[in-house]
């Protein structure tokens, strides 16, 4: 799986938490997941086959992923025109 793959899993994973608690709030303002955030993270990077070293790379990955994607939705600024 990809990292693209990953981080959309954890962002579907999390949604009810998310609903329940605005974790986005604080993920937006540290830009880092919360620990349970982080563990989900691991556990769907593991469940994926990633194992040791492997493992540690890739959840870094799909958690910058995952913070990138919360920061890109919660972007309220207006696109910029085409010059």
């Amino acid at each position: 799986m990809t990292v693209q793959q990953l981080a959309d899993q954890v962002l579907e994973d999390r949604k009810k938490a998310w609903a329940k608690a605005d974790q986005k709030t604080a993920i937006l303002a540290t830009e880092q997941l919360g620990p349970d955030d982080e563990q989900a993270v691991r556990r769907i990077v593991a469940e994926a086959g990633y194992e040791g070293e492997a493992l540690e790379e890739m959840a870094r990955q799909v958690s910058l992923r995952v913070v990138g994607k919360v920061e890109a939705l919660a972007d309220k600024l207006p696109a910029q025109g085409g010059d």
